[in-house]
């Protein structure tokens, strides 16, 4: 089973020029940012760090944990050095794994040729190991690895995440062209809005900006109301520690109690904001 507390490199992404933002959101929690770059910061931590991460960032769209750094020219090097790695510590044989990828790298034009290398040598290592392979496929509600393969330099990474952290499962109802809750979480904090005063939002659509106002004036942790997490899919994952971490960012708060206006001419998105806050567990703010 994977070791929750073995420290590696974690590389978390966001939307462009939301880089600085997030680096605040980080260091807030303590950790030190040893890299930043166009649409996303690298830190150290653990698998455990990242299931603190993933509830807690407002403006990231994925925690991604560093299992192996290498070479590769070719997609056979590609494979072999995949293969060496011991999936079967951190992947159920009767699991189920997506690869998602960003490639750049010569003599390979089509991603998906990546991601099925890629495959390939998960389940082969996992099947020569255990007798048995888990399935594989496009959703990403069971373990997710992604490959970054750029000028011969390959990373393979576990995707904590799975599902972009944008979702946050509470925008059941949509208006004309919602915004990300990303980056709505990213406009409210641009503001330096801190609670203390009403946070006014006209033309709020579906309500997404007013909705993380709320959830950012009050301290709630953006990733309490999602279902799933890519971390929970790894073996050695536990629930009860999961359940704790859970139990313990949900009774913090920041004491206050914002007061947000939301306005639209439309009845519709007013309904839909409405539906969503309460989703939310927030409506009683806006």
């Amino acid at each position: 089973m994977a070791d929750f507390d073995k420290t590696s490199l974690i590389s978390i992404t966001c939307s462009k020029h939301l880089e600085e933002t997030l680096m605040d959101e980080i260091e807030e929690l303590g950790y030190t940012i040893d890299l930043k770059r166009t649409a996303g910061v690298e830190i150290q931590g653990s698998l455990f760090d990242c299931m603190r991460l993933n509830l807690m960032l407002g403006v990231a769209h994925r925690v991604n944990y560093l299992v192996k750094e290498f070479y590769a020219k070719t997609d056979r090097e590609l494979y072999n050095e995949l293969k060496s790695i011991p999936w079967e510590e951190y992947i159920s044989a009767t699991g189920y794994v997506s690869v998602t990828s960003r490639v750049d790298q010569k003599g390979i034009s089509n991603t998906q040729f990546a991601n099925l290398k890629c495959k390939d040598a998960i389940v082969d290592r996992i099947k020569d190991k255990k007798s048995s392979r888990p399935n594989s496929g496009p959703r990403l509600d069971g373990t997710v690895v992604f490959l970054y393969w750029r000028n011969n330099k390959a990373r393979i990474f576990l995707d904590t995440s799975g599902e972009s952290l944008s979702r946050r499962g509470y925008r059941t109802q949509n208006s004309s062209a919602p915004m990300q809750e990303s980056l709505a979480r990213g406009i409210v904090k641009s503001t330096k809005w801190d609670g203390s005063v009403p946070f006014i939002n006209p033309m709020c659509g579906s309500g997404t900006i007013a909705i993380e106002a709320a959830l950012l004036g009050l301290g709630k942790a953006p990733g309490l109301l999602r279902p799933h997490f890519g971390f929970k899919k790894i073996l050695g994952f536990d629930e009860t520690i999961w359940q704790r971490l859970r139990s313990t960012i949900k009774s913090s708060s920041s004491g206050k109690k914002p007061l947000i206006i939301a306005t639209d001419n439309d009845p519709r998105a007013i309904k839909a904001a409405r539906k969503n806050a309460i989703t939310a567990g927030v409506e009683q703010y806006i």
